[in-house]
């Protein structure tokens, strides 16, 4: 029986690390177009075809399923999920997330306004006084996440930001370069707002894991197998809705 025991063991401590990895995983993140969203039951856009790609490439199945961002990044961070697309990294999720060395992107974050008044960001400072729209648990770069020189007023979705803008019930929006100017569209208010080009952050965005047993090694493979994607991509041509950084 002893040595049955000691069989068991010693066979499960053998296993080799990669057919661990491969179970099916479990990602979650908020809705973020054009770079990922539901649409018709399907997932699309950039980000969702970067991760179909690299994930093929590790031979790991995996699902992606949308909801609220708070919601997302608490699951990820209690490990209730096994990771998160299109984080930006900070200290405090540094903490609680495993992120790859290998971005997904990197984008911009700059700042609309209605396009009738004068605005061109030249740092924090010309920012002061300012009631500027932002999304619950989003980060844009330490040094705006920290300042107190003006006023954040946080809302659940860009839309809703955008819409009080137009109702000058603030004065600017911040947002992610891409996702700010596709919202517009959708809104048809792309005539009336635009975006002063300096960017307040240039943003990675990474797929973060949870800190479950063996994210470490998957997230160090993740790395590997999406540098060799975007080095494909550039040889062949990337597809148009894929970001290559």
């Amino acid at each position: 029986m002893k040595a049955l025991i000691i069989a068991i063991m010693l066979t499960i401590l053998f296993i080799p690390a990669p057919s661990i990895a491969k179970k099916h995983l479990s990602l979650v993140t908020d809705s973020f177009p054009p770079l990922y969203y539901q649409e018709n039951g399907k997932n699309k856009g950039s980000y969702c075809e970067l991760l179909d790609l690299t994930f093929k490439e590790m031979k790991i199945p995996y699902t992606l399923s949308f909801m609220p961002w708070e919601r997302a990044l608490r699951m990820a961070e209690t490990q209730k999920t096994d990771g998160i697309p299109g984080t930006a990294k900070t200290e405090k999720r540094a903490r609680r997330l495993i992120f790859p060395e290998e971005p997904l992107s990197i984008i911009d974050i700059v700042l609309f306004y209605r396009n009738n008044e004068e605005f061109q960001f030249n740092g924090t400072s010309s920012l002061a006084g300012k009631k500027i729209g932002t999304i619950n648990g989003y980060s844009y770069g330490e040094e705006f996440d920290q300042n107190n020189l003006f006023i954040k007023e946080e809302v659940s979705s860009l839309k809703l930001n955008f819409l009080k803008l137009k109702a000058k019930r603030i004065d600017l929006v911040i947002a992610y370069k891409e996702v700010g100017l596709h919202t517009l569209q959708k809104l048809n208010l792309a005539d009336q707002i635009t975006y002063s080009p300096t960017p307040v952050h240039s943003s990675a965005l990474y797929l973060a894991f949870s800190q479950k047993p063996g994210h470490g090694r998957l997230a160090k493979k993740f790395s590997r197998a999406l540098r060799k994607i975007k080095k494909t991509k550039l040889k062949t041509g990337p597809t148009p809705s894929i970001i290559i950084n």
